[in-house]
């Protein structure tokens, strides 16, 4: 979870606060986890964060760089406003960054 969530703190992003590996950060502006946690084993930890879309393509290449380095598996989900029109604005950010992202999406009405 550490090295996702440090290369992401510098990028700039903002943890969900109500998420509870961000109440493991001391200090989220860092993404570092707390020392007595560390070695701890989970069986499923989600790190959810906001980033401007102008970001997002930097943001999917530095999860995609770090999926090569980390020892476990993990899934990516991105979740956005729909356009007016209907399109999905980070559809083509994600295959910019060398994604193949489902348009087949869960859409919440409301």
């Amino acid at each position: 979870m550490e090295k996702v969530s440090t290369e992401l703190a510098k990028l700039g992003v903002t943890f969900e606060a109500n998420n509870p590996v961000t109440l493991l950060m001391p200090d989220p502006k860092t993404g570092k986890i707390s020392a007595e946690v560390l070695d701890e084993k989970v069986l499923s930890a989600i790190i959810e964060f906001d980033v401007k879309i102008e970001r997002l393509k930097e943001a999917l290449e530095t999860v995609k760089k770090i999926s090569t380095g980390v020892g476990t598996v993990f899934s990516l989900g991105v979740i956005s406003r729909v356009n007016d029109d209907g399109t999905i604005p980070t559809l083509a950010i994600a295959r910019e960054a060398g994604f193949c992202p489902s348009e087949n999406v869960k859409v919440n009405v409301g």
